[in-house]
């Protein structure tokens, strides 16, 4: 046996160094190391018992049925253990075997990993590291959200998993061999999925995006393949909350409601309730901004011109994606502090903090903001708003869409200066509730109404004469 390694982490195999024959062994549970502990039946990242893991490789004996050999690799790195399980490789085959064309192309691919992977895998990875800014040169860096990438991460699991269970081996699939067959396959998992119109074409935006990039950082004539696709048609119908569910939403944040029940995961329960949820969720649909606009106001933004007071916020979101990095690039908005925004403020501490650089929203909260409230914003609006049971599926997304809205009912075309869109389009179609908009012009005559007055005076005065006259 093995003697057990210095080091107590569990190991694991990334699905980007995947590689036939190798595995992962406990010694303890005397069998390969799956997803799952077999001795507490957590996720492997928890098990106790990672001093007794060690890489083994296994090898087929050519000529043979089933014979095969094994190793235990004394060694904790994965590339080293690679590095070793082709060596083993190819002393039980024979220095003079002849290797088929695949497992030249693997020895190859090996021999460049860094410099171009070859492997969908390692390329599909290796993108995932360059949305991260990971070996990307200065002039090239690009901030993306970890929303973002961890939703591209998503969508190459997807990939790759469902490439799997259609019968591809993906440990051997080149980038270079992606065809319309694979996109076909492709193409027939995300149907499976029933994923809505958006969604597929997100995802399909994604694969297109690494072959691109593929093709640009290795200078390789690849066809891209997947933009061969056609994205389904989009029906955007936002949706607003009413004041009777955002009122009734605000009652119902309490701890007790705040417990949600898990089918699998870590926790079988969670409490989404925090105390800054409800102050969350009233600033978001007073500001009409998005969730790191929200999480980043600080008290010290709140501005004053002329006896007008505003909030002076970063568009986090436009800056990203148009790379504006310096003081002198970067986009802002302008928020107006309105009657019910000013009482929300001084209920949330305004005359406590001044114009500090607290955060408006939890000041007491320093640590991962972003990737923690933002979570807590989302998924505790769904979990409180669906215990309404109002028959509609709103998202925290719907405040945005409420405050603009409204906005455009009492702006008209001026919207676009308060939340700082480009064009009056893309409002009309990803955030104003036409339902809100006809509840709006209920009053509304065709004619005026002092016209319809003097028409109306007009027939009664007509009507009385011709009385008058028979009577004579």
């Amino acid at each position: 046996m093995m003697a057990p390694m210095q080091n107590n982490k569990p190991l694991q195999i990334p699905a980007s160094k995947n590689w036939k024959g190798l595995t992962v062994y406990c010694s303890k549970c005397k069998t390969n190391v799956s997803e799952t502990c077999k001795e507490n039946g957590k996720p492997i990242k928890q098990c106790a018992n990672g001093d007794r893991h060690f890489f083994k490789v296994y090898v087929h004996v050519p000529g043979t049925k089933n014979t095969r050999k094994t190793k235990n690799l004394e060694t904790r790195d994965i590339n080293e253990a690679i590095q070793l399980a082709i060596e083993f490789e190819k002393s039980v085959k024979g220095a003079n075997q002849e290797v088929t064309k695949r497992e030249e192309q693997k020895n190859e691919i090996k021999e460049v990993v860094g410099n171009k992977p070859r492997l969908l895998v390692n390329a599909l990875a290796r993108y995932i590291g360059w949305l991260h800014n990971e070996g990307v040169p200065a002039h090239m860096k690009k901030e993306r959200s970890l929303e973002h990438i961890k939703d591209v991460e998503r969508a190459f699991k997807l990939l790759v998993k469902g490439l799997s269970s259609k019968g591809q081996d993906i440990r051997t699939i080149l980038v270079e061999d992606i065809n319309d067959e694979i996109v076909g396959q492709v193409f027939s998992i995300l149907e499976e999925k029933k994923f809505s119109n958006r969604t597929f074409n997100k995802y399909f935006s994604y694969y297109t995006s690494f072959l691109k990039f593929y093709a640009e950082e290795y200078n390789v004539p690849i066809r891209n393949w997947f933009e061969r696709v056609k994205r389904r048609k989009l029906n955007s119908n936002p949706e607003a909350i009413t004041k009777n569910e955002y009122e009734a939403l605000l009652k119902q944040i309490t701890v007790e409601n705040g417990v949600k029940k898990y089918d699998s995961g870590v926790k079988s329960t969670r409490n989404l309730f925090r105390p800054w949820l409800s102050d969350g969720i009233q600033l978001a649909l007073e500001t009409g901004r998005r969730r790191e606009e929200i999480i980043n106001l600080k008290w010290s933004d709140i501005k004053e011109s002329h006896g007008i007071s505003y909030i002076v916020t970063e568009d986090y979101k436009v800056n990203r994606i148009q790379s504006r990095t310096s003081e002198e690039e970067k986009k802002y908005i302008y928020i107006p502090i309105t009657e019910s925004l000013q009482t929300l403020l001084t209920k949330m501490g305004q005359t406590k903090f001044g114009d500090t650089n607290k955060y408006i929203l939890a000041p007491e909260i320093d640590i991962s903001r972003k990737r923690v409230m933002a979570d807590v914003l989302s998924r505790g609006f769904s979990h409180f708003y669906d215990q309404l049971d109002t028959g509609r599926n709103l998202t925290f997304k719907c405040l945005r869409k409420t405050y603009i809205t409204n906005l455009q009912i009492h702006m008209g075309a001026n919207t676009k200066s308060i939340t700082g869109h480009s064009d009056n389009g893309v409002i009309e179609r990803n955030y104003i509730d036409k339902k809100e908009i006809a509840k709006a012009a209920k009053d509304f005559n065709v004619f005026s109404k002092n016209e319809r007055i003097e028409e109306l005076n007009t027939i009664r005065k007509e009507s009385y004469s011709q009385t008058k006259n028979r009577e004579v």
